[in-house]
Order: C-alpha cells, then sequence, then structure tokens
C-alpha cells in the first residue's frame, strides 16, 4: 500500500447485509469505477481478483483498485455482513488488490460502524467527517503495531483474559498487569503499541464493537445491552457509544434500519 495519495472523494458507503447477496458464488462486473474498501464483520469467503486470490473472514480489511479486471468472483463458504467504502483517490492506493487482518484492532471495525452511521445521517459535515474517517482506518492500517514474540509473551496472558472474561469482568489495568506478572505501567505501555490505546479503551471498544451486533438483533433494549455489554450502568454505555459512534445508540438502530 502507497503512502502518499489523497482522498478526493467518497461516493457511497454501504451496508451490504446476510440477505443483499443469498448466492454461495458472485460473479462481478469487469470494471471497478471506484476503489473499494470493505470491512467484512463476518462470513469465510475466497475473492479471485485477477491474478489475486484473497481469503476473507471476520476482521478481514479488503482493498480493490478501481479498472478493469480480467476476473472478479467470490465463492463463500458462509454467507457475512460487510461495509463497503467507494472512493477515488488522486495517486493509486495500490495497483494490486490485497488484504489485512485485523483481528487485533478492534477500533477499525468501529470506525467503518461510525463512517455508516455518520454517510447515511446525512447531517451538517458529515461528508468531511466521512473522509476524515477513511484517512483515520488508512493511517490505522499502515502502523505496523509490531511487537516482538518475547514482548507480545508478556502481554498474552493479559489479552487471553480479556477475550475470555471482558463482557462478564471489570478487568482493571492492575489486575491484568499482575495476570502478566509486569508493571501496570509497563502493560499499558505494551498495549499501546500493540494496540494503539491502552487496556480500558481496547476493552471498551470490544464492548462497543459487541454491542452494535446487539443492537441491530432488535432483541433486547438499551438498558439490557448495556447489562449484557458489562457496562456499569447505561448512561455510561451510551456516553461511550455516542463518543465513538457520533450517534446515540438508538438513533443507530433507526439509521440502519432506515
Amino acid at each position: 500500500m502507497n503512502d502518499d495519495f489523497l482522498i478526493t472523494k467518497i461516493h457511497q458507503v454501504v451496508l451490504v447485509g446476510k440477505e443483499k447477496y443469498p448466492d454461495k458464488k458472485l460473479i462481478f462486473n469487469n470494471t471497478l469505477h471506484y476503489n473499494e474498501l470493505i470491512f467484512h464483520f463476518s462470513g469465510l469467503a475466497t475473492v479471485y481478483f485477477g491474478n489475486t486470490v484473497i481469503k476473507t473472514e471476520k476482521n478481514t480489511v479488503r482493498f480493490l483498485p478501481k479498472g478493469d479486471v480480467s476476473r472478479y468472483e467470490v465463492v463463500r463458504d458462509t454467507i457475512g455482513e460487510c461495509i463497503d467504502v467507494f472512493f477515488d483517490t488522486d495517486k493509486p492506493v495500490s495497483i494490486d488488490a490485497f488484504a489485512i487482518n485485523a483481528n487485533h484492532k478492534e477500533h477499525i471495525g468501529l470506525l467503518f460502524k461510525k463512517m455508516f452511521s455518520v454517510w447515511i445521517s446525512k447531517e451538517d459535515g458529515y461528508y468531511f467527517e466521512c473522509i476524515s474517517l477513511l484517512n483515520k482506518i488508512f493511517s490505522e492500517l499502515q502502523k505496523r503495531n509490531y511487537l516482538s514474540p518475547e514482548l507480545y509473551s508478556k502481554i498474552k496472558p493479559a489479552i487471553d483474559e480479556i477475550n475470555k472474561d471482558f463482557l462478564s469482568k471489570d478487568l482493571r489495568s492492575a489486575y491484568l498487569a499482575s495476570v502478566c506478572d509486569i508493571s501496570e505501567s509497563y502493560l499499558k505501555k505494551l498495549f499501546k503499541k500493540k494496540f494503539g490505546v491502552p487496556p480500558k479503551r481496547y476493552i471498551i471498544q470490544k464492548k462497543l464493537n459487541y454491542a452494535c451486533e446487539l443492537l441491530l438483533l432488535g432483541r433486547y433494549s438499551i438498558n439490557q445491552i448495556a447489562e449484557l455489554c458489562n457496562f456499569s450502568d447505561v448512561y455510561y454505555f451510551s456516553k461511550q457509544f455516542k463518543e465513538q459512534m457520533s450517534v446515540s445508540p438508538t438513533e443507530y438502530i433507526k439509521k440502519h434500519k432506515s
């Protein structure tokens, strides 16, 4: 991926639900009029784009360059959901299609969700906010966030603990540091280097990602979702949600249904 391009226009931000393309095999047009950046929230598929073969799964970010292509097919093992951004740049992002695994970057999925919410809101300034969010996404994708295996092993117990219990326990940094047998300040430093945020914010991002999925199911009230996602109360949940998504949980449901 190049690092000196400018985003010149966003044409559309689309949420593609499971019902949009029910077939297991999809054959698309051989000409892409715009670049596409796609975040996959679920599903398993193999994408054939020219001579490039890409495997996509949950938390995969896929880029497709605009122009003519000899073959564009998607063969899906399981049908999933994604958000697709159609955009132009002054210089090529990349001449080749590529995919990036964002499993350890919870905030990237939230940035896509926020961009979609802002795009369909059509409120004053929405377009420029979406440009800003897309720039932020590319910024995060270009960050290496590399930790040596030795350093990663130091925080691996905390990551395992978070993945296991972030919905059921109040996991504070001091406790996570004790699990790793390192100081709290060192834990925060390594988390910031690996994930770009300290442990507390990383956990909140995981909770908000899960909350978005629950909101769209339509089975639970806002109070119930706050409880299911282990927020201290519904007011704190709503505050964190609006800070991240630019809309309240109720507005998020309405906008996505519309």
